[in-house]
Parts: structure tokens; C-alpha cells; sequence
């Protein structure tokens, strides 16, 4: 008699057992990686509309503003025209940062030090010559177990640190 070729129920059962063991592992480490990635991916979206604030003043020969709303994560580039009445104000670039991201600070401090437009709204000005005018300071991102930190100076420039578990340094 010849016998049919074919899985027992405990080779099936053994295979499932290994495949669901590689899946919960690969899901335990992706999380947290993709949460890394998102506050890294922020980061560069804040640091770029800040350096598009920037330009975008000096092109324009006027004012120029980067809003950031550190609850619904929503960054904008405001060309003030006329800086004395907010009718006239035109954005020039919105984005919206991932759920994942939050506004923190690992060390307990303020979340964001930009000027504050009152609620979770805060902001930066940039003059004609690019330099910040009000609003320098810092913004603290917290994303998975990544942490970000932007500093915007009063000339304009942005510099961008990663903490380390103890202290903020430059790097990736």
C-alpha cells in the first residue's frame, strides 16, 4: 500500500508557533524604530520650514514667520506683509508632523521656548537680513525613545541635537 505524502497536525502547528514568535519579535523591534524614525523625520520637517521661513523673508524683502502648534503638530511659513495687521498675512507652507511625535523635553524643561502666541501656539519672526527678531529658542521632540532638540539662534541659524540618555549632542 503506498502511502500519501502530506503534515502531520503537529509539524503545522510547530511551523505556526515559530512564525508567530518571528512576527511578535519583528513587531517588539519595529515599533520603537519606527517611532525613531518618525521624531528624526519631525525634526528635518521643523529644520527645513524654519530654514524656508528664513529664505523666504530675505527673497521677499519682509517679514517672515514659522508657527508651530505643539498639540495639533501643524507648522506653517506666514509671509506677514504688512506686520502691523494680520489680515493681509499669506502662508506660504503648511505641514503637519506624525501622531507618533510629541513635544518634550527629557530633561523636564519647557517643550517649546519660541515666542508664545497663547494656547500650544508658538512662533519664530524672521526680518528681511534673515536674522530672528523674536522668537529664538528651542523646540524638543520626543518620538519612540529618540529625543530631538532644534535651536534656532537670533541669526537664523538652526542646530539640531540628539539625547543621549545624559546630555544633548550633535549627531544622527
Amino acid at each position: 500500500m503506498r502511502r500519501e505524502a502530506g503534515f502531520t497536525l503537529v509539524e503545522v502547528v510547530i511551523v505556526m508557533v515559530i512564525m508567530a514568535l518571528l512576527i511578535t519579535a519583528g513587531i517588539v523591534w519595529a515599533v520603537p524604530w519606527l517611532g525613531r524614525e518618525d521624531a528624526r523625520s519631525a525634526a528635518y520637517m521643523i529644520q527645513s520650514n524654519l530654514q524656508l521661513a528664513r529664505i523666504q523673508a530675505v527673497n521677499r524683502n519682509r517679514s517672515c514667520r514659522f508657527v508651530v502648534d505643539s498639540q495639533s503638530g501643524v507648522l506653517q511659513v506666514i509671509d506677514l506683509n504688512d506686520p502691523s495687521t494680520s489680515t493681509d498675512d499669506v502662508v506660504l507652507e503648511q505641514a503637519t508632523i506624525p501622531r507618533t511625535v510629541s513635544f518634550a523635553d527629557p530633561s523636564g524643561g519647557a517643550a517649546v521656548t519660541l515666542v508664545s502666541m497663547g494656547g500650544t501656539r508658538y512662533e519664530a519672526t524672521f526680518a528681511a537680513d534673515g536674522s530672528v527678531t523674536e522668537g529664538a529658542g528651542v523646540i524638543n521632540l520626543a518620538g519612540g525613545s529618540r529625543y530631538e532638540r532644534l535651536t534656532l539662534f537670533g541669526a537664523g541659524g538652526v542646530r539640531t541635537e540628539v539625547w543621549d540618555g545624559a546630555a544633548w549632542n550633535s549627531g544622527s
